[in-house]
């Protein structure tokens, strides 16, 4: 079943979604037909395997937010580099989705929802971050949360797209750019 997963998300990759099929899949995985229909009905069902997973990996990235010292107070720049390392991480592994998030979201209403929902659980957990005194700016932490995320994920959908590599150097500017942003203004 993962050379099935790895080999969609080459498939997907290099195709897209929509021009993949499922002989695609498996010529990749270098498996027959039947191993596929083992573990899935269809090309949707192996998507959603794909979607659950990130989902997942997705948790375990909003659920590190729990490392940072508590709501209210000020983290310091390492731990939101390291939480900018997790994302990007998880972003590099499934790129080939998150680049078509909103175009998956339309094949499946439950697959929208969880799309949906992961990207409002690691909003929600940045907002609690950032809090309303967070950064001693007059921010909303809701739009702060939603802006520091969409900020994380197109710089990493257009790096990709220049073909600039997301680095060590990148991801440290990127942090000091959040951190400045939502924490502390003088850093």
């Amino acid at each position: 079943m993962r050379k099935l997963l790895d080999a969609a998300m080459v498939a997907f990759d290099k195709r897209g979604y929509h021009a993949t099929r499922v002989n695609d899949v498996v010529e990749i995985a270098k498996t027959s037909h039947g191993t596929f229909y083992l573990y899935f009905s269809n090309k949707e069902d192996l998507l959603r395997a794909l979607v659950a997973e990130a989902a997942a990996d997705s948790q375990r990235v909003y659920e590190s937010f729990s490392m940072l010292p508590a709501p209210g107070s000020t983290p310091r720049w390492e731990d939101v580099r390291g939480w900018v390392q997790a994302y990007s991480d998880m972003w590099t592994r499934y790129a080939p989705l998150f680049r078509v998030w909103a175009e998956l979201a339309t094949v499946d209403r439950d697959l929208g929802r969880t799309i949906r929902r992961t990207f409002s659980r690691m909003s929600y957990e940045l907002t609690v971050r950032i809090g309303p005194d967070s950064s001693g700016h007059d921010l909303d932490p809701n739009a702060a949360g939603l802006a520091a995320l969409a900020m994380l994920d197109r710089f990493h959908y257009l790096r990709e797209f220049v073909g600039q590599p997301v680095d060590s150097r990148a991801l440290d500017t990127l942090t000091t750019m959040l951190y400045r942003a939502l924490f502390d203004p003088n850093a």
